[in-house]
């Protein structure tokens, strides 16, 4: 008997001991810690970037490699483009932040995505959504496109390709090109078009992935390609369509 009560003391320490250690480790509601996730598909979280159910901020971190570094001018009409599409309380674009020049003359979108994993250093917390930039010094493995996106919440502009695309007399200015390329791959990254929302009405360029099929649209497909930005570019900067910006708004933004 007295080895029974002894075992059983054992037992019950033992029991004690393991629940008392295994409500340290239980999180209560509300204490979660924060995680998400920014390395899945482009467009997968618009609706995080469009509404503010979960997200009441946005901060966009821009890091360009050395003779790359963007305009202000192009900074500030991509903050005004967010403004004017996203239910945030506020919208930050953080001082562009210069990182080493790797001197490739191409980067495939794996290498984008390695330079990011290396260099970029702000990523979304509570109640705040981050989004990425990165200004390469050399062109893209697809040698005629200007930006890409390439994450969730990640974009890649290629930034020999805007000096080739604003030099020459009758060329549009390195600001505009960089507004527009800017918007247009952040578009894409609100789920334009078809990529992540869903459409009104159809409007995708089919023949040409997930852009628009009107041609005064910002997300027309020729205004990421550098052989055709000039031929369409009309001297002002372009807008989202009303398709466009009607399946923004069904998504939560504006």
């Amino acid at each position: 008997m007295k080895l029974f009560r002894h075992v059983l003391f054992l037992i019950l320490t033992f029991i004690f001991l393991f629940i008392s250690c295994d409500s340290d480790s239980v999180t209560e509601p509300g204490d979660d810690e924060f995680s998400f996730n920014h390395e899945i598909n482009p467009g997968q979280s618009a609706t995080e970037f469009l509404n503010d159910d979960d997200f009441e901020r946005l901060v966009v971190q821009v890091q360009y490699m050395q003779g790359y570094e963007p305009t202000q001018e192009g900074l500030s009409n991509l903050e005004s483009f967010l403004g004017e599409r996203l239910n945030k309380s506020s919208i930050t674009i953080m001082e562009p932040e210069e990182i080493p020049a790797e001197g490739e003359s191409s980067y495939t979108a794996d290498d984008v995505r390695d330079l990011e994993r290396e260099h970029r250093t702000q990523f979304s917390s509570e109640n705040e959504i981050a989004a990425y930039f990165i200004i390469l010094d050399g062109e893209y493995s697809d040698a005629d496109v200007l930006g890409i996106a390439h994450f969730n919440t990640s974009m890649a502009l290629f930034g020999p390709k805007f000096a080739e695309v604003s030099s020459g007399v009758g060329s549009p200015s390195k600001e505009d090109v960089e507004t527009i390329v800017l918007r247009h791959e952040f578009g894409h990254n609100l789920g334009l078009v078809n990529n992540g929302v869903d459409m009104q009405e159809n409007h995708q360029d089919t023949d040409n992935g997930r852009h628009c099929d009107n041609e005064e649209c910002l997300m027309y497909y020729a205004f990421r390609n550098a052989d055709l930005f000039g031929n369409i570019f009309g001297g002002s900067i372009p807008d989202l369509d009303e398709n466009c910006i009607a399946d923004l708004q069904a998504a939560g933004g504006k």
